[in-house]
């Protein structure tokens, strides 16, 4: 049992890392934890948008910044449609821990991430 609690440290540690790297926003976030559900998912801006119960327009400059990080992918196709989907790169590692958290390790990780972003801020001013 405590060697789990040392790998949920550790394995957080890891996710608190990746989301600083990335210069993660709350709404990349809630992206990122949506892809961890569903990582199979291929889905329009709009689906995505009805799914997190969010405004397609909040979410274009989110999504837009995670496909040019590498960690969604954008298909066009002929008609218009573009679909977005999780990439097969190291990312995917992240967001499928991120899918595997339950409510609270999700909302500890939230407070935590967030605690850095203030210490991190403070120290550049």
């Amino acid at each position: 049992m405590v060697i789990d609690c040392g790998i949920r440290e550790t394995s957080q540690y890891d996710l608190k890392s990746f989301l600083k790297d990335i210069d993660c926003t709350g709404m990349q976030f809630n992206l990122l934890c949506f892809w961890g559900r569903h990582p199979r998912a291929k889905l329009s801006l709009y689906t995505i948008a009805g799914a997190l119960n969010t405004s397609a327009i909040k979410l274009r400059d989110a999504i837009t910044n995670l496909v040019e990080k590498g960690i969604l992918t954008a298909e066009h196709s002929n008609n218009g449609l573009t679909t977005y989907a999780l990439s097969e790169q190291r990312a995917r590692e992240y967001v499928d821990e991120l899918g595997g958290l339950d409510w609270k390790q999700t909302m500890d990780l939230i407070r935590q991430w967030k605690k850095e972003a203030v210490l991190t801020a403070d120290k550049s001013e």
